[in-house]
């Protein structure tokens, strides 16, 4: 009955970051003591109780939904605007000065590269599979205040068509650690894209000044996002320029941390129909708009979130994202061993035949992707 009301608590932690920039600067107690609503949600996610299979969700209307998307992207261009002010303001003058404004830049890298990893990605993520051309772009923007616009091609492109298989850059195969997996999806998403995208246009062996380059997606991202990094450099000096780029990293090692749990050891073929990992976090659900039902968008990615149905069909993660974001950052070999001894209990392993990389296991694009494929940024 009150499910619509649920999907609130993703503003939960916006608002905190906002707050603390709103009040900013700090000293240097009371600039950690506002990390403690992160620290906050990490346990209630812990102990957030299991959705009910079973469960059916009420009938919520679009725009109430999308209404939230909108509230956080403004969210977002909010919390950025004020990141940069504020970096601008610090002070260097003296050696208490510098420790202040250093711990203040932690806690700032801290809290907005967390929403930017979560609610900016998230919501840019949902975007960027809509019809619309107005959502898309919006999504596009909410990429650009994280340096990453190469990842929606990525995704559309590449991991829709491959997840779950050994052609799939973004599902890390069983046994890869974090750190292994950072290092190779960072550079092979852009590298994907840039491919994809000269591909496109026909520029394969082509000059990297070739006229028709100028329409390459890929390209205008990076100039978007060099000319958004120069701007903020030039008006606001280099502590913004810095804390802007660290928090685009720090939110892009969110991002991918999630891509990594969300299909760990999946990489085999899609045997039993397996494309994610199941989440059962009430919590994570409604504080992430429904990104946890992971399985079913990737069975039909142009619904929207908050109306694809749970599914407990398929291994089950034993935390919550939250939870397990700290997990595999902090024990990498712990979540791999237990995630190992999961699909075995589910049968998964047992099930499969190995597979080498033939570039064969391809689904076809739900028709928004397929729409922001040939259209015009």
């Amino acid at each position: 009955m009150f499910d619509h009301l649920k999907y609130l608590v993703s503003f939960i932690f916006p608002v905190c970051v906002a707050g603390f920039l709103i009040t900013a600067p700090h000293d240097m107690i009371s600039a950690l003591a506002w990390t403690i609503p992160l620290w906050l949600l990490i346990v209630i996610d812990w102990l957030s109780p299991r959705i009910n299979p079973d469960h059916v969700k009420s009938i919520i209307s679009s725009w109430y939904y999308d209404g939230i998307l909108y509230v956080l992207c403004f969210f977002q261009f909010l919390i950025i605007s004020l990141l940069v002010i504020d970096a601008s303001q610090l002070q260097w003058n003296s050696s208490s000065d510098i420790a202040t404004s250093i711990v203040n830049l932690i806690v700032m890298r801290i809290l907005v590269g967390t929403t930017s990893g979560s609610s900016a990605f998230i919501v840019a993520h949902e975007l960027i599979h809509r019809s619309g051309r107005i959502q898309r772009l919006l999504g596009r923007c909410l990429l650009y205040s994280v340096c990453y616009d190469h990842f929606a091609l990525a995704h559309l492109r590449g991991h829709h068509q491959r997840v779950a298989t050994p052609d799939d850059i973004a599902t890390a195969a069983i046994g890869e650690s974090f750190k292994d997996y950072w290092k190779r999806v960072f550079v092979a998403h852009f590298k994907y894209a840039w491919d994809s995208e000269v591909k496109r246009l026909g520029l394969n062996g082509k000059s990297l000044f070739h006229p028709k380059m100028l329409a390459n997606k890929v390209l205008l991202g990076l100039m978007i996002e060099l000319t958004l990094v120069l701007l903020i450099l030039f008006f606001f000096g280099v502590a913004a320029a810095f804390i802007f780029l660290y928090q685009a990293l720090a939110g892009i090692r969110l991002l991918e941390t999630i891509n990594y749990y969300q299909h760990w050891g999946l990489q085999r073929g899609k045997a039993k129909n397996i494309l994610a990992w199941v989440n059962q976090s009430s919590f994570t659900e409604y504080a992430l708009i429904g990104l946890s039902n992971h399985i079913g968008h990737h069975q039909n990615a142009g619904i929207p979130f908050y109306a694809i149905a749970f599914t407990d069909h398929g291994p089950k993660m034993p935390y919550g994202y939250f939870v397990t974001n700290l997990w595999v950052k902090l024990n990498n070999s712990s979540y791999r061993s237990t995630s190992e001894q999961i699909l075995k209990q589910f049968g998964y392993e047992d099930s499969m035949i190995e597979q080498e990389p033939t570039g064969k296991n391809i689904v076809e694009f739900p028709p928004s992707i397929i729409m922001e494929s040939h259209s015009k940024p």
